[in-house]
């Protein structure tokens, strides 16, 4: 289940991405220059997998006895 919310999360972020780029493309033809502030979408995307990955571990070592 883990493996399809991470291909899940990749796929929306990638269109995201893609999405995102375009509109500050046409904004820029436009003339119109935009400020980027805050984290970038990587950086973004590397913090949702790693605590979907801790969350995981986690859930694991709670549900399974030590040792099996």
């Amino acid at each position: 289940m883990l493996k399809y919310l991470s291909l899940a999360a990749i796929a929306y972020f990638f269109y995201w991405l893609i999405k995102h780029k375009l509109r500050l493309r046409k904004l820029a033809q436009q003339g119109i220059v935009v400020e980027q502030k805050g984290l970038r979408p990587v950086t973004l995307l590397s913090i949702v997998m790693l605590v979907m990955y801790v969350g995981y571990m986690i859930y694991y070592f709670l549900t399974n006895p030590a040792g099996h």
